[in-house]
């Protein structure tokens, strides 16, 4: 890799201002083992978590803009891209089964309401009959009562 993690971080390391007992401090390491750290080429992730931590630069990112971890970078992210475009669809085709059963809803409602209106009708039509027929019934016995 064309990355040298210790140059960078002795570069951020001089940007803060930072004396090597100051940044030894922020990653629980003695000032004396500081130098070391700034000629390693490659450490531990561990360690390089530390000092992205204490020195708040995310220091693993630099490594995604070199092959090869730019390539595994780009390709996970095209999957990622293609997941989500197929999430998309398959959401999409759910959202307009959606509205049409919502659409088929409403009808069902409407025709619900019209039907309950006409049921209402009726009954009031057949009560009416009814109370007319009694009182016909009546209005005879009635009659009946006074012959």
């Amino acid at each position: 890799m064309a990355i040298h993690i210790g140059k960078l971080i002795q570069k951020e390391v001089e940007s803060q201002r930072l004396t090597h007992r100051e940044f030894g401090a922020l990653i629980h390491r003695n000032e004396k083992t500081i130098p070391d750290i700034f000629d390693r080429a490659s450490m531990s992730i561990d360690l390089l978590i530390t000092i992205s931590v204490a020195l708040k630069k995310d220091f693993l990112n630099m490594f995604y803009s070199e092959d090869p971890m730019k390539s595994l970078r780009n390709n996970e992210v095209a999957n990622e891209v293609q997941r989500l475009n197929e999430e998309y669809k398959l959401l999409k085709k759910e959202l307009a089964l959606t509205r049409d059963l919502n659409e088929a809803q409403k009808e069902i409602i409407s025709l619900t309401k019209e039907q309950l209106e006409d049921y209402k009708g009726r009954v009031k039509e057949l009560l009416s009959k009814k109370n007319t027929k009694e009182n016909i019934q009546t209005t005879a016995a009635a009659q009946e009562n006074k012959e």
